[in-house]
């Protein structure tokens, strides 16, 4: 995005609910970074979270989420 987010998609292929994980350097950002994260569907910030950000997807699921910096 040209402001320097990201959208991010967590899919859930398994059989149950599972906590999946989006870590700012496989985005590209440093670890130490704090950054903004929003869930596109339900419209909602989720805050702010640095390094990682940690989502629970229910089972064949999916979160979409915006992460910026």
């Amino acid at each position: 995005m040209k402001d320097g987010g990201r959208a991010v998609v967590l899919f859930n292929r398994g059989a149950s609910d599972a906590e999946i994980t989006a870590s700012w350097e496989d985005l590209g950002y440093p670890a130490h970074l704090s950054a903004a994260v929003r869930d596109l569907w339900a419209k909602k910030d989720l805050g702010k979270s640095t390094a990682t950000f940690t989502a629970k997807v229910p089972s064949h699921g999916v979160a979409m989420l915006r992460i910026n910096p």
